[in-house]
């Protein structure tokens, strides 16, 4: 007798071409969609959940000094934040502190958080959810981003409270500190505050990735890697077989080779790499290229701690650490040198 088949069954060939309806992109800077929020605070969408496949939202905001959002709580996402430039008064979880340039910090759902722009001008803040959905909050009230600034405006609580439900959002009154009881999902959990220059570092192949947040900080919803290339660097060729990932350039101009196109991706651009996509990332110049790179879900850095050299050493081997690369990779639904 033939076994029946299941709705699992019946969409397996529609999972295994998902990677051919959402095709990498890179986005320019200053390119997505933009909005003010609350009248003068630019906010630009570089991917929303059509991007990928509602696993995260990612975004650039420059709030304005004096700015930053009202305490809240996330009930389904988590939430990242990688501050460019400015100073940031942060509170979350019992953290109570300043943060300034290159500063990860991030907020696990059920973990009241806020912050504040505290420095004399404009921050720059990389912002991401994991699930996406969230940012519809944000592209619901905010207004075009293709005009000027309006007048800063504010929203009373009980208001913001009345459009939020539908994207597992609360928000509450402002406190004295960041200690509000979290949600029970939230119970056991605290903030991940990674300073400038912290984090697990290992290298391969040119690339040295410092691992920000990972693991139990994240609960297995992503991993967060600052990646440094040297001249002649590069993220070999590879595919995964379960993972999303977006990178940012922090620094110097990267090139990236994504599902056959080539780009050329310079500081404050955005690189999205659907899973199953073929892609590699080199640095071809004489400078120094730093990457923002987001991978969800998590788990890739066991990849890079199973593959990598914990530090560069004085003996060059760019063979032999491909040749881990690609063995560890296969533990880990990696294919690289494909493509």
């Amino acid at each position: 007798m033939a076994k029946a088949r299941t709705p699992q069954d019946l969409n397996r060939p529609i999972r295994q071409d998902a990677p051919l309806l959402r095709r990498g992109k890179l986005v320019e800077p200053g390119e997505g969609v933009s909005i003010w929020w609350m009248g003068d605070d630019l906010i630009t969408f570089s991917a929303v959940s059509e991007d990928t496949g509602s696993e995260y939202a990612f975004w650039l905001d420059c709030p304005p000094p004096g700015t930053g959002p009202p305490r809240h709580v996330h009930s389904r996402e988590e939430e990242g934040f990688f501050l460019l430039r400015g100073k940031l008064e942060l509170k979350a979880g019992g953290i109570h502190t300043t943060v300034e340039d290159g500063t990860f910090f991030a907020a696990p759902r059920g973990i009241a958080h806020e912050w504040r722009n505290v420095g004399e001008d404009s921050a720059q803040l990389l912002t991401f959810t994991t699930p996406g959905g969230n940012e519809g909050f944000f592209l619901e009230l905010g207004e075009p981003g293709d005009g000027p600034p309006g007048k800063r405006g504010t929203m009373p609580v009980q208001e913001i409270n009345a459009r939020t439900p539908r994207y597992g959002v609360t928000y509450l009154e402002n406190g004295a500190d960041g200690s509000a009881r979290p949600l029970p999902i939230g119970e056991g959990r605290g903030p991940t505050l990674v300073l400038p220059g912290e984090g697990d570092r290992r290298y391969a192949a040119g690339a040295t990735y410092t691992i920000k947040a990972a693991g139990l900080a994240t609960a297995g919803a992503y991993t967060v890697t600052e990646i440094t290339l040297e001249p002649g660097g590069s993220m070999p060729a590879h595919r995964h077989a379960r993972y999303e990932e977006v990178f940012y350039v922090l620094e110097g101009t990267a090139t990236a080779l994504v599902d056959g196109e080539e780009y050329e991706a310079s500081a404050g651009a955005v690189v999205l790499v659907p899973w199953g996509v073929h892609h590699s990332v080199r640095n071809r110049t004489d400078r120094t290229v730093r990457l923002f790179d987001l991978t969800v879900p998590g788990g890739i850095e066991d990849y890079y701690r199973g593959a990598c050299r914990p530090a560069p050493g004085p003996d060059s081997d760019p063979g032999g650490d491909l040749d881990r690369l690609t063995a560890v990779g296969r533990q880990f639904g990696i294919e690289v040198g494909t493509g």
